[in-house]
């Protein structure tokens, strides 16, 4: 909805302009000289209204705060959803799409000290979802903060701080993004499908073709939604890889290779972007890969503007 249909609401009507206007006929009609005064008020009032039924990011990139555990959803056995709530039912993360949020904990050593460790993760949900931010998160074995969040149960806080990364999505930034993923690797192309299929009915045509690689079909996160996205925007189409195929396994089988590449994402163009995330040994494959294909080098650290660019 724009910004002058949205003045124009419903909820604006009747809970400022109305009330705005009764007070001020009120006084008119009862003590004409206190209509001034009346006025005043309900500009004041009415504003403040408008001001907080607004939308207000909260993430400060250079300040951790604590969001509370409303909601845990269990995927499987190592993988599961958190939902964070936000300050009031009205505020945004404030996100910009393509970047990601650094989660904190004080966390016991080995020798028996203790020792704030930071990671990276990118919220599967964005600013059109108010009062709460959804996070999915692997738990590994020799996983810090993963295993730290595997352990939280309702109620309790998290530290969070953002936003960061060189990403920024733009409508249209890129008329075709060919995309690569393994595994986790998928939460910030997720970000970026979603925003680009938002967008359609105010001009998005940006494609985009998603390489998805796991190493069992189990472990494939999100299938649905990613089906379902697909399924609904002939703009979006997905590849899955597996290293363990199940039978009538009808994907890719093994690594991602470069013949893979070829057939299912975009030939290198100025107007092509590659976005790759996934384990580090992935993310060099595939670099290499793609240089071998005619892409520009990637660079150690992407910036917006690269043709490869790793999340």
């Amino acid at each position: 909805m724009s910004s002058k249909n949205e003045f124009l609401s419903k909820k604006y009507i009747d809970g400022v302009y109305i009330p705005s206007s009764l007070l001020v006929v009120g006084c008119l009609i009862v003590k004409r000289e206190w209509t001034p005064f009346a006025a005043l008020l309900a500009f004041v009032l009415g504003g403040y209204k408008i001001w907080s039924s607004q939308a207000h990011p909260v993430l400060k990139p250079t300040e951790f705060q604590n969001f509370e555990l409303t909601e845990k959803t269990v995927i499987s056995h190592n993988v599961a959803i958190y939902r964070l709530k936000l300050p009031t039912p009205t505020s945004i993360l404030g996100l910009p799409i393509g970047q990601h949020i650094s989660i904190a904990a004080t966390l016991p050593q080995a020798d028996g000290s203790s020792k704030e460790i930071v990671r990276s993760y990118t919220p599967i949900s964005g600013d059109e979802q108010p009062g709460h931010f959804d996070v999915l998160i692997k738990s590994y074995p020799t996983g810090n903060i993963s295993k730290y969040m595997a352990s939280l149960v309702v109620g309790q806080s998290i530290k969070i701080r953002g936003p960061k990364g060189a990403m920024v999505y733009t409508p249209n930034l890129v008329r075709h993004f060919g995309m690569i993923a393994g595994g986790t690797g998928i939460t910030p192309m997720l970000q970026i499908i979603k925003a680009v299929i938002r967008g359609r009915p105010t001009g998005d045509k940006t494609e985009i073709d998603l390489i998805f690689a796991n190493v069992n079909k189990e472990d494939i996160l999100l299938k649905e939604d990613l089906d379902a996205l697909a399924k609904s925007d002939k703009g979006f189409r997905v590849y899955y890889v597996l290293n363990n195929p199940p039978e009538k396994w009808d994907g890719g089988v093994g690594f991602v290779t470069p013949e893979m590449i070829t057939k299912w994402l975009p030939k290198p163009a100025d107007d092509v972007k590659l976005l790759l995330c996934g384990p580090p040994p992935m993310i060099s494959a595939m670099k290499k890969a793609s240089e071998g294909l005619g892409f520009k080098k990637a660079k150690p650290v992407s910036k917006l503007e690269d043709q490869v660019f790793a999340f």
